[in-house]
């Protein structure tokens, strides 16, 4: 079983520098934002196994620092927060959801309806593109 819910932001934090920037310290992988936001943590077997941070602006919704612990990669925990951030942004009645996506992970969120918008953009030495869906 499993179950999404509110989190504290240092909950996120363990997970997001563990999968997503191993060689950095946890201050390093802090945003300046995460007191403003929403911090999502998804539980399997009774363990935290992913998170996301949630950032509301007007009527868009950005997420960002998705990431799923390696044990428990490839079971569709990732796709289901995504689509229960797609319907908690329906819920508010938000016009969309977008992200700044890693080039390796647009085939994911292609996969969930998600299009690719504007160029390429290079931040910490890693490659992004914003992707975005209309709710």
């Amino acid at each position: 079983m499993n179950d999404i819910e509110q989190i504290t932001q240092e909950l996120t934090w363990k997970l997001r520098q563990k999968e997503l920037y191993p060689d950095l310290s946890i201050d390093v992988i802090k945003l300046p934002e995460d007191d403003l936001g929403t911090h999502l943590g998804l539980f399997y077997e009774n363990k935290l196994a992913t998170v996301v941070s949630l950032f509301q602006k007007e009527d868009h919704l950005q997420f960002r620092k998705l990431a799923t612990d390696s044990k428990y990669q490839r079971l569709g925990l990732g796709s289901k927060m995504i689509n229960y951030v797609i319907d908690y942004a329906r819920e508010k009645q938000l016009q969309k959801v977008w992200c700044n996506a890693r080039l390796s992970a647009t085939g994911f969120y292609k996969k969930l309806g998600f299009t690719e918008i504007g160029e390429v953009f290079s931040k910490g030495g890693i490659d992004y593109v914003i992707m975005e869906i209309t709710i």
